[in-house]
């Protein structure tokens, strides 16, 4: 039997035992709406606090894999264990959780798919097929019979990601090759090992974000509108995350709020923002435009501000992280909860130039709070966006009417309803009504 079939045939058989477990937590059996991920880190600080962050969204992911693996700043990572020790934290407070939100996996299952990737210093930059268990992992979900995309997030270097590309180059078949590729959305955090540079030079049409926003919230000096927020100060993490929310909490390692790796998450919570869908439309993960090629996208820079598509989100990221984290340890009662939009517009309206749009919505609030109801034209949003603003009755209520500009055949018109409570911590959801201008 060749070596390629040998292999494709011990993954299946792998696939096939994982799903008959008995505890199978969150596997690619369960077809839903949940983005499949797979997180790669070189375990750095901001690692860890990011995965700390991560643990308390998981009811957000169906997670396919966490892999150890390194970077040019960690060319050893940090070991194989971190994880495992974090979601041994989480655990002791799951129960809690789940008091408040269900949909969260079991320990078991997230233990299940940790895997070390490419921890050598000698393969730091290297590209070819060199074997791992965490470059095996990827190639497995990426082969399975689940034909939903893989985001396949970089916290660190991409060299194992790049090695488990060269092995399938080099074993499959270009059907299968296909299939893979046209599931694999990698989201990768700037380039830590020169590998990144590789994939996109190497796999043209591969989908890849390259991310730089993260600076807008893992560096304090960056001198955005939100740069000396409370949000980012020691006090806010020490009240809201590091004392009194459970040990999880008091695992997060960082004083104040620097967590580098985070918005590659940030882009798949359902939130209503729906920017997995577009890269181009903004959202909590930041908003990118297509760089050379299709499928290549790097920050966007709007108003001047290559932060902007980051920051603008901040404080609402972190109102919900710390609401999240009273879930630990609060009762349902004495905890807020996300505001519920009940009935919305259509995602994409066709609309004629000059022509007026009126627009509804309804919402409830679990907790009884009080909602407020706030329309915001995103004038950047979108690969072909009208670039003026246009006025918006911000404070109309549950209903607003908008006149589309005579000028704006051909465009995008991104409106964003936000719902806030007025609970403690204020949560928000959203929703986007695309207008397309015929």
């Amino acid at each position: 039997m060749r070596k390629a079939t040998f292999n494709r045939v011990m993954g299946l058989l792998l696939i096939t035992l994982i799903l008959q477990s008995s505890c199978m937590g969150q596997t690619s059996a369960h077809y839903n709406d949940s983005p499949r991920v797979i997180v790669t880190t070189d375990g750095e600080i901001d690692d860890k606090t990011s995965f700390v962050r991560y643990l308390m969204y998981t009811d957000e992911f169906q997670t396919e894999g966490l892999i150890y693996g390194n970077s040019k700043w960690q060319r050893h990572g940090h070991g194989t264990v971190w994880m495992q020790d974090a979601i041994e934290e989480w655990a002791k407070v799951r129960d809690n959780i789940l008091l408040h939100r269900d949909g969260y996996p079991t320990p078991e299952a997230l233990k299940e798919v940790v895997y070390a990737g490419n921890m050598d210093e000698e393969f730091l930059h290297y590209a070819g097929p060199l074997e791992s268990d965490g470059a095996r992992h990827i190639i497995r979900v990426l082969l399975d019979n689940d034909p939903r995309p893989v985001w396949v997030q970089a916290w660190g270097g991409t060299n194992t990601i790049a090695q488990a590309l060269a092995i399938m180059e080099k074993e499959l078949s270009k059907e299968e090759l296909d299939y893979a590729h046209g599931k694999l959305k990698i989201y990768a955090i700037a380039d830590q090992d020169s590998t990144a540079r590789m994939i996109r030079e190497r796999f043209p049409n591969l989908f890849y974000i390259q991310c730089h926003q993260f600076t807008a919230l893992n560096y304090q000096h960056e001198g955005h509108p939100y740069s000396d927020h409370y949000i980012f100060h020691n006090d806010w993490t020490t009240e809201n995350v590091k004392t009194g929310h459970g040990p999880l909490g008091a695992t997060y390692a960082q004083s104040y709020f620097s967590e580098g790796d985070s918005p590659s998450f940030f882009h798949l919570i359902g939130n209503g923002l729906s920017a997995e869908q577009n890269p181009t439309w903004g959202g909590w993960g930041g908003r990118f435009m297509k760089n050379n090629g299709n499928n290549y996208f790097s920050d966007a820079i709007d108003d001047g501000d290559r932060l902007h598509g980051q920051w603008i989100w901040l404080p609402d990221i972190q109102n919900d992280f710390a609401a999240r984290m009273d879930w630990c340890v609060e009762s349902y009662e004495k905890a807020n909860h996300y505001p519920e939009i009940k009935r919305s517009p259509p995602d994409v309206l066709e609309v004629k130039p000059g022509g007026k749009v009126k627009l509804k919505v309804k919402a409830t609030d679990p907790d009884g709070d009080e909602l407020s109801f706030n329309w915001w034209h995103y004038q950047f949003a979108g690969d072909n966006p009208y670039p003026n603003e246009i006025p918006v009755d911000e404070n109309s209520g549950n209903k607003i009417e908008v006149k589309v500009p005579g000028d704006a055949t051909g465009k995008e018109i991104h409106l964003i309803l936000i719902v806030s409570d007025n609970g403690s911590p204020v949560l928000k959801q959203y929703r986007r009504v695309i207008l397309k201008v015929n």
